[in-house]
């Protein structure tokens, strides 16, 4: 029989699922906290969860471990049976948004596109490289979350700088979250039973982001060279006034690595609060700490102000406002208040349905009396991806 394995890396964790040829998920884990002092292994297999604590120094070292766990709990028997590994990739640069094979050239260009997500593709490289040693024969693709944003039109991707150097070195608007955005549109076509649709999603996690969708095609997003414009998040800035980054330089004595490190892991919810990077932290607080009401109000702010800009963007009847990610689909207040600061449209969440948690892959939480209706999707990029994944090959062949 054979199985798919995904593999989503970031800067220091490998989170992987396993799929069998009907697609169905068969077992799910991540390994975090690597090339720190000490690293957690975490598997959930057979309705059972197992998290084991053990040094992760490498990339290298983590898959290994992996293969181990594998191994111990029957989970991979013999790896002829993995017949592809499939890889997320936040940006592959100018020349990959496609999904393609993984080879020299293509890693290659995924080096030289280290400095457009300088957060994940570091890890991402080392784990296909892991992957590329404990199983040098098996298929392998990279999957972007740029790829989605391809429809993206010229006028909304392009920055009003000099256009010279924007054609020299590829400056233009990328968009993320992609991969899941297309899970999304798909799964509300099912619902709905329609297609194409007109939607604007919310991808409201650590890393957040909006996309405006018009007839299943992204036409624009709030994230855009790299994964740190747009609304505000857990521990990005989102859009600020670049002329920040060389003000604060100058009267803090930082260069520009540590301020964009400031931008990217320091700052959001985590930079504001003072108290988390996590909404479940600050909201705990929000009714004794005015800090962490103010910094809720203020990420309500950036989020609903990109709603309207979407919701107006689309030309046509609008077929839903969907959540989805982390925050968004568990984060009933952040929810609520975001739609109540759309003045422009009635739109109406119905509260007992908002707070009601026990849904399974989705459901509708607007009111009969909203404009549009209002949806929470849980996201799940990794069934996306696997289905990508089986594809490529069986349309190449």
């Amino acid at each position: 029989m054979s199985k798919f394995l995904v593999i989503n890396a970031g800067s220091s964790s490998i989170k992987w699922s396993l799929f069998n040829e009907n697609l169905v998920n068969e077992a799910k884990g991540i390994a975090q906290r690597i090339k720190m002092p000490m690293g957690i292994l975490t598997l959930d297999y057979n309705n059972e969860k197992i998290e084991e604590d053990l040094p992760l120094p490498t990339f290298l070292e983590a898959v290994k471990q992996l293969e181990k766990q594998w191994e111990n709990h029957g989970i991979i028997k013999n790896y002829s049976e993995i017949s592809q590994v499939a890889f997320r990739i936040v940006n592959g640069g100018p020349f990959l948004r496609d999904t393609c094979e993984v080879n020299d050239k293509n890693i290659e260009y995924l080096q030289e596109s280290i400095d457009l997500a300088p957060v994940h593709n570091p890890g991402a490289i080392e784990a296909i490289l892991a992957f590329q040693k404990i199983m040098p024969n098996v298929k392998k693709t990279l999957h972007f979350d740029t790829s989605f944003h391809k429809s993206i039109g010229e006028v909304e991707y392009t920055y009003p700088i000099n256009k010279s150097l924007s054609d020299k070195l590829n400056l233009r608007k990328y968009g993320f979250h992609g991969l899941n955005y297309n899970f999304v549109t798909e799964k509300m076509e099912q619902i709905l039973n329609k297609k194409p649709l007109n939607l604007v999603i919310l991808h409201i996690g650590s890393g957040a982001s909006l996309c405006a969708i018009q007839n299943s095609k992204s036409i624009d997003t709030s994230m855009g060279f790299t994964p740190l414009a747009g609304i505000m998040m857990g521990t990005r800035s989102g859009d600020i006034d670049p002329s920040l980054i060389p003000y604060i330089m100058k009267h803090e004595n930082m260069d520009i690595d540590d301020v964009m490190k400031m931008l990217n892991e320091k700052s959001g919810m985590l930079g504001v609060s003072q108290i988390s990077s996590d909404a479940r932290d600050i909201q705990l607080q929000r009714k004794t700490n005015p800090q962490a009401k103010f910094t809720l109000d203020l990420y309500i702010r950036r989020i609903s102000d990109y709603l309207i800009k979407y919701l107006n963007r689309i030309d046509g009847k609008i077929d839903a406002i969907v959540f989805t990610a982390g925050v968004g689909e568990n984060d009933h207040y952040i929810r609520l208040n975001t739609i109540k600061n759309i003045k422009l449209l009635k739109l109406e969440i119905d509260e007992v349905l908002n707070k009601d948690r026990s849904y399974g892959e989705y459901k509708l939480i607007s009111t009969a009396n909203s404009e549009i209706p209002i949806y929470i999707v849980r996201a799940n990029e990794e069934l996306f991806i696997v289905k990508d994944a089986k594809n490529f090959f069986n349309n190449k062949n």
